[in-house]
């Protein structure tokens, strides 16, 4: 039976031929011989053609043929396919024709008298053609490994098993400089460069030989002397017996890979080295890595991953982030920012740097990271506000010298003129400085202008300026004043502190000044002239003896005498007992009845009689006194209430007034409370006033203390209501009682619409917010009248009646009156 070298379970068989029987007779001969196929036949060229899209396993042909030359059907079969096995079966071929048809591609041929040899010759020509076929896809794939080795960018090299070269691709040729047919023959230790040792070499070939695949990284010298690195990889190739027959290296070039590291290592190096922070960052602001004094800097440790902080972060909020925000908008830009910053570092401290911004862009020009290098200049900073402070300071007191008084002064004056305040310039000359330093030394002179330099920074508020001029002499600058009288207020604390003495070494010493005075705007507008017209001043004080001071205007030195003595006669009024409190009725407009009163100092002076309160409250003020002046008020006033609660009269609520250096006063509330509990006094028949501009200096810390004060028991009014600048959301948050509309607006009613819609629509906002309304200084009958036709609560003033003493309150109340 033929046996058929494919596993397939059959084959497909060709037939050219004009006669139809005897294919049949063929088909007969090899199906009997136990073969399977399939089959078709052909007789024309064109049919030849279209059946050759067909694969078929061999081709039987007559030679001779009416329409067709078997010939010409050999040459189409083999311009299709050189491979298939193709056999002549015919009657009239010759051995001469038999003989050029193999040498034209044919495989063999078979008489059709005689088919014994058909079998045999199918048998072997299909085994053949597998063969065939196989070889020339082995070649195929060896060209095409070879060509792909021979454009590999990799260098290969193949060596026997001794590790002579025999083969050299074109990129070893490149790589190492050696041509094909000069390194036939050779081995690899040409390419040495003495950087391995015979440990590196001994493990290569151990490896190798025995079978197993050697990786590593060589150093090897060029033709011409350079050496180069080489990433290696060599496997040895064994026979069907597993004997080695050949190595093959294939090697890559990474030299510009390992200089590039190396250049990296040394950067980081450098990088690591220096003092300076520097990160690179992602262009979304992310790091991608900060060296070793950003992290000390930063307060971040080795380990801890940087890639989630962001480099907006590294800035503190609100102005410093946005600057940053505008450096790297230029540096997208233009490539490089430079300027300086305060950095954010460890413990959430300020630090003043300098810092650059580079861009660093790739091929197509967008921006692919961007790197900063930050270095700290504190200490220039520092010597820069060293030298600063000693430009603009006088070196022996640290006081601002004549330049830096020049510029406070300019601003002083600036700042008075836009919001119409009062500026006061004072020139001090030491009295008797000479005779210091001629006892004592220049170097004790010295500490005394160092200790009258401290006393006199004491006497002062933070705006306020004092600078030495040069010698014994020193210069003040008192800014926003509300009234030029208030430097009195200045001159009471120069007073007060110089009356203690100065200690230089066993000396005592006591300080006497000679002090002119010139105000803005009464005495100039210029500082040349101010600082002029007060030296002229301080030369007048001075020719009239020590401790004398002079205004340049000769009217204020008149006022400035009467005050300062008013003063001193105010120390002992309290003492003396020479206060009194009357008290202004005020009546409910429903009821006409008398509802409250508020209580009102007065002062009974020895000499001027009775003062009212504008002429000693300022004083009181700015002396500090009307803090102890202040809870006498109270304290009277809640006394004076349980005096007539005990005589049986009708007791009314009574409210007194609250001054800012009270309300700001600690111990406010436990004074409050004190005098509630020592005169017995009803909670709810206390009312406090405090003016709207008291409120509205610290709106959060006023709510904390009304708060507290209500919880007391007692009432607040808000007084002067509609002067300040108060906030309705405060207003409204402000745990108020009363609403006192201001005298001003109700004095012009008649005259001024304005002032009748404002008295109008604050009526309307108090009671909205469930606030009582009084109107203050009402002292007409058409105000009067108005108050009752638009439902304000209470009224008060001098229509009904003016503050009165207790018993004549008392007598005042009893009398039967008509009103309106």
């Amino acid at each position: 039976m033929l046996k058929i070298p494919d596993t397939a379970s059959s084959i497909n068989i060709l037939f050219v031929e004009d006669v139809e029987d005897d294919v049949i007779l063929l088909v007969d001969h090899l199906q009997s011989a136990g073969l399977i196929f399939d089959w078709q036949r052909v007789d024309t060229e064109q049919g030849m053609i279209a059946t050759l899209r067909k694969s078929w396993d061999i081709i039987f042909s007559d030679f001779s043929m009416p329409y067709f030359s078997g010939i010409r059907a050999l040459e189409i079969v083999r311009q299709h396919d050189p491979d298939v096995p193709f056999i002549f079966i015919s009657g009239t071929i010759g051995e001469d024709i038999a003989v050029e048809a193999m040498r034209k591609g044919a495989q063999d041929y078979v008489m059709k008298q005689n088919l014994q040899r058909l079998l045999p010759a199918v048998d072997r020509e299909l085994r053949e053609a597998k063969q065939r076929r196989e070889h020339r896809y082995a070649e195929q794939l060896l060209n095409k490994l070879s060509l792909v080795i021979k454009q590999a960018i990799d260098s290969v090299f193949i060596t026997d098993p001794v590790g002579h070269i025999e083969y050299v691709n074109p990129a070893f040729e490149k790589l190492t400089g050696y041509t094909a047919d000069e390194i036939k023959g050779l081995t690899p230790t040409i390419f040495g460069s003495g950087k391995h040792d015979a440990v590196f070499y001994q493990q290569l070939w151990k490896t190798i030989t025995n079978g197993e695949i050697f990786t590593g990284t060589f150093i090897n010298r060029h033709k011409n002397g350079h050496l180069f690195y080489e990433e290696k990889v060599i496997a040895p190739l064994k026979n069907k017996k597993g004997e080695i027959t050949h190595f093959v290296s294939t090697g890559r070039d990474i030299t510009a890979r390992v200089h590039a590291e190396e250049a990296h290592a040394r950067l980081v190096s450098i990088l690591e080295a220096t003092p300076d922070l520097v990160a690179i960052f992602e262009p979304n602001g992310y790091l991608r890595y900060l060296n070793g004094a950003g992290r000390k800097l930063l307060g971040l440790g080795i380990e801890q991953d940087v890639g989630v902080c962001d480099v907006h972060g590294l800035f503190f909020e609100g102005t410093s982030q946005q600057q940053i925000t505008q450096a790297l908008a230029v540096a997208h830009q233009h490539d490089v920012w430079h300027g300086e910053a305060i950095l954010r570092v460890a413990e959430n401290s300020g630090l003043p740097v300098s810092q650059v911004i580079l861009a660093h862009r790739n091929t197509e020009g967008g921006v692919e990271y961007l790197s900063t290098i930050v270095r700290d200049i504190s200490e220039r900073k520092h010597l820069e506000a060293e030298l600063q402070h000693q430009t603009t300071h006088d070196r022996l007191t640290g006081l601002p010298n004549r330049f830096f008084l020049i510029d406070r002064f300019t601003s002083a004056l600036e700042y008075a003129r836009r919001h119409g305040r009062h500026v006061a310039v004072l020139f001090l000359d030491l009295d008797n400085f000479k005779r210091v330093n001629d006892n004592l030394g220049h170097a004790a002179g010295d500490i005394l202008l160092q200790q009258v330099a401290q006393r006199l920074k004491s006497c002062l508020r933070s705006n306020d300026t004092v600078a030495r001029h040069g010698g014994d002499e020193f210069t003040i600058v008192v800014s926003d004043l509300d009234d030029s009288e208030n430097v009195l207020a200045i001159m009471h604390k120069l007073q007060t502190a110089f009356e203690r003495s100065v200690i230089i070494g066993s000396q005592e010493i006591y300080i006497t000044f000679s002090i002119g005075i010139a105000l803005y705007p009464h005495d100039g507008d210029q500082i040349d002239q101010l600082l002029r017209h007060a030296d002229v001043a301080m030369y007048q004080a001075k020719s009239s003896g020590p401790n004398q001071y002079r205004f340049y205007a000769s009217d204020m030195n008149i006022r400035g005498h009467e005050l300062l003595a008013l003063e001193a006669d105010l120390r002992r009024a309290l003492e003396h007992e020479e206060f009194l409190l009357h008290y202004q009725p005020q009546m409910e407009l429903r009821s006409n009845r008398i509802a409250a009163v508020e209580g009102l100092i007065r002062w009974q002076h020895p000499v001027r009689g009775v003062l009212s309160p504008d002429d000693f409250v300022p004083l009181l003020e700015n002396s500090g006194m009307i803090i102890p002046v202040g809870e006498w008020v109270l304290r009277q006033a809640c006394k004076a209430h349980r005096m007539r609660r005990e005589a049986g009269s009708d007791c009314v609520r009574v409210s007194v007034n609250v001054s800012a250096a009270q309300f700001n006063d600690v111990h406010l509330l436990d004074k409050i409370r004190r005098v509630l509990k020592d005169e017995q006094m009803p909670q709810q028949s206390l009312e406090l006033e405090i003016t709207e501009n008291i409120l509205m200096r610290d709106p959060v810390t006023a709510v904390e203390v009304l708060q507290a004060i209500h919880a007391l028991g007692a009432r607040i009014a808000i007084d002067d209501f509609g002067t300040g600048y108060s906030s309705l959301a405060y207003l409204k948050r402000f745990p108020l009682d009363v609403l006192k509309i201001d005298r001003t607006f109700v004095n012009d009613l008649a005259r001024d619409p304005g002032d009748a819609a404002i008295v109008e629509a604050s009526i309307s906002l108090a009671h909205k917010l469930g606030l009582e309304v009084v109107a203050e200084g009402v002292e007409t009958e058409e105000q009067f009248e108005f108050m009752r036709m638009h439902d304000c609560d209470l009224v008060q003033g001098y229509y009904l009646s003016q503050p009165l003493p207790s018993r004549e309150l008392v007598k005042w109340c009893l009398t039967p009156r008509w009103v309106g």
